[in-house]
């Protein structure tokens, strides 16, 4: 019985030249790591806004779902971007949790608005309980970025040259 979709890539080429063992096609594949900078600060702050909409649909307080999605956005957008551009994903964990943890608080912990001095102290309670995330997001950004960076450092070794595939 014939196939109903023909197989992505030329016929007689190698699978690696199609794409990775997952099946992806190469085209997928050349996208991580050649993204722009400004598209991984997009995907931490998107990732925090999805850990935020979780955090507030479950009505807990800022705390581990909200993390998970930080330190997950935080190593995708790693993993994007050019090797040359990581260092603008730095400084994003910490204001992303920052002021999402501050949305998540009010929204459920209504009776705080009563007093400034609740309403100052539990700020900083619900910042400092993101601080473990805050510092593994940014930690791991770093680490990700430095090896990609020494490892692409050398004239010539970009991650799209380095990938098999038919010439551009």
């Amino acid at each position: 019985m014939p196939r109903a979709r023909p197989e992505p890539g030329r016929p007689g080429e190698p699978r690696s030249a199609r794409g990775g063992p997952s099946g992806q096609s190469a085209a997928a594949t050349e996208l991580w790591g050649t993204r722009p900078g400004r598209l991984g600060v997009f995907a931490v702050i998107g990732a925090t806004l999805v850990g935020l909409v979780i955090t507030l649909l479950a009505g807990t307080e800022p705390g581990l779902i909200l993390a998970i999605f930080l330190v997950l956005g935080a190593v995708a957008a790693a993993l994007a971007v050019r090797p040359g551009a990581v260092y603008l994903i730095f400084p994003v964990p910490a204001p992303a949790y920052a002021v999402a943890a501050i949305l998540a608080g009010l929204v459920h912990d209504r009776g705080v608005d009563s007093s400034r001095t609740a309403l100052a102290l539990n700020f900083a309670q619900w910042i400092a309980g993101g601080f473990i995330a805050m510092t593994l997001a940014t930690g791991l950004a770093v680490l990700i970025g430095g090896y990609r960076w020494l490892r692409y450092a050398r004239p010539g070794a970009s991650p799209v040259a380095r990938r098999p595939g038919p010439p551009r």
